[in-house]
């Protein structure tokens, strides 16, 4: 399964998401092209996508979610630029 985010995805147990959660993990689904993030916030599992932002409790996500594949949110970190260079190429008087 291909993900265009620049994440690296680890897929856990459904019944490991709660724990992970507590733990400060932020989870991930992916159903076709639509892909939804969970974190725990204040007590309550936050559920976000690209068109939506809402809060359940544990209780109503576990209820609602129980049958979901979840994967571990890692961001790959990109740090491709290098200051020097860009300190380098900007330094250029271009004639």
């Amino acid at each position: 399964q291909t993900c265009a985010l620049p994440i690296s995805m680890q897929k856990i147990q459904t019944q490991e998401a709660l724990a992970a959660l507590k733990n400060g993990e932020i989870l991930l689904t992916r159903q076709a092209d639509q892909v939804q993030f969970y974190a725990l916030v204040n007590g309550r599992v936050r559920i976000q996508n690209s068109n939506s932002r809402f809060t359940l409790s544990i209780e109503e996500w576990q209820a609602l979610f129980f049958k979901e594949e979840f994967w571990l949110y890692e961001p790959v970190e990109t740090s491709e630029i290098s200051l020097e260079k860009d300190a380098e190429y900007y330094g250029w008087n271009h004639k």
